[in-house]
């Protein structure tokens, strides 16, 4: 049987952020939420992967194709285009939702997302990447 790698995608400290330092607009928080889990998604399908929201402060990606070098670099993307960071804890299981409740235990572990200090945790398990084959053309 296959194991699945789960990645448990958080915003950290989204709640204060919504509310300071002055209460921001609901269609501002929306929009910023539709744009963030589609970049992710684009980001995690771009690698063979599947996202899923939860909520928009909360999504849940098929990340099998992803090692923990490309977690780290989608955490440095959102830095980098966002007001906003985020925290990934990745599980693998042949059972779909061990490996949800691993990938999430790994987030809660380092606090909660309302915690002013937890910013963009890396926590987890990966299966390991198949190894890439090249393929050499000839000319004629």
């Amino acid at each position: 049987m296959s194991r699945l790698q789960l990645t448990h995608i958080q915003i950290d400290n989204y709640g204060p952020w919504t509310v300071e330092p002055e209460p921001r607009r609901e269609m501002d928080l929306q929009t910023l939420q539709s744009r963030l889990f589609a970049d992710i998604a684009q980001f995690v399908g771009s690698r063979d992967g599947y996202a899923f929201f939860t909520r928009f402060d909360n999504m849940v990606a098929v990340t099998n194709g992803l090692d923990e070098a490309d977690h780290e670099l989608l955490q440095e993307s959102i830095g980098n285009r966002y007001p906003i960071s985020v925290s990934l804890g990745t599980a693998v299981d042949s059972v779909p939702i061990e490996a949800l409740e691993g990938a999430t235990e790994r987030v809660q572990e380092a606090g909660s997302a309302q915690d002013r200090g937890r910013r963009e945790v890396l926590a987890g398990d990966y299966r390991p990447r198949r190894p890439t084959t090249s393929r050499s053309r000839t000319s004629t």
